[in-house]
């Protein structure tokens, strides 16, 4: 979804995310964009403060009431005008990236690849490169059951930046869940650090397939780094 005055800039980002077979509706109206979101569910959405400076605020903080920042990529462009105090309202808000330039040339293009490849998931984000601890890692990772509200403990099979893979415990108390459960309280440990996590169940079986949802910028940073020092990816 491109919201801009400039419709012309179709053809460009079209041919800039053509690896991603990407089919861009254009707007000029945001409030028509933020009303058609729910019906659309875009996965990428450019959106030019430049043209809308009042609108970008609240539309994306009613595009984050119901698509996270892994499902729906949130791109703001900007001028030169925009300040630090405007970009840590945007990181606040979980903005995705912030493009500067004007949306032309190929180096533009090579960035807004470089953007939607880092972020873009699939509908099972656990298709990432996945890390399996060892015993002798420091991973841990517990949740409390929504339903229930008990706390269970369980062995990590594998880890990637996208999600997790764990293994109850104690099978008797995921009771109730299921696909598509929202888990709001979640913990994991990562050496010496402890994070906190919500999570969505993308599937059970006798382990539970766990994506993040809404994953601070600093946590992401910290889990991939982690991994990347000390386990080596598998597909």
């Amino acid at each position: 979804m491109l919201v801009s005055e400039s419709a012309e800039l179709r053809p460009y980002i079209e041919e800039s995310l053509s690896h991603r077979d990407t089919n861009v509706i254009c707007y000029d109206n945001p409030i028509k964009a933020m009303d058609n979101l729910e019906e659309i569910e875009p996965q990428i959405i450019l959106f030019s403060a430049t043209d809308y400076p009042r609108h970008w605020k609240p539309f994306i903080a009613y595009l984050r009431s119901t698509f996270s920042r892994r499902e729906t990529i949130f791109i703001l462009t900007v001028s030169d005008a925009f300040d630090e105090t405007e970009a840590e309202k945007a990181e606040c808000l979980q903005v995705n990236a912030i493009i500067t330039e004007a949306l032309s040339g190929e180096e533009t293009a090579q960035r807004l690849r470089g953007i939607v490849t880092r972020y873009y998931q699939s509908l099972d984000v656990r298709s990432a490169a996945r890390y399996m601890p060892s015993r002798n890692d420091a991973i841990r990772f517990m949740f409390t059951n929504p339903y229930t509200f008990r706390i269970v403990g369980c062995e990590v099979i594998d880890i990637s930046s996208g999600g997790l893979l764990a293994r109850p415990m104690f099978p008797e108390e995921t009771s109730r869940i299921d696909t598509y459960a929202v888990v709001t309280a979640a913990s994991l440990l990562l050496g010496e650090k402890i994070v906190s996590l919500k999570m969505k169940v993308v599937r059970v079986s006798d382990a539970i397939a766990f994506e993040y949802v809404d994953i601070p910028l600093d946590t992401e940073q910290l889990i991939s780094a982690y991994l990347t020092e000390r386990i080596s990816p598998v597909a």
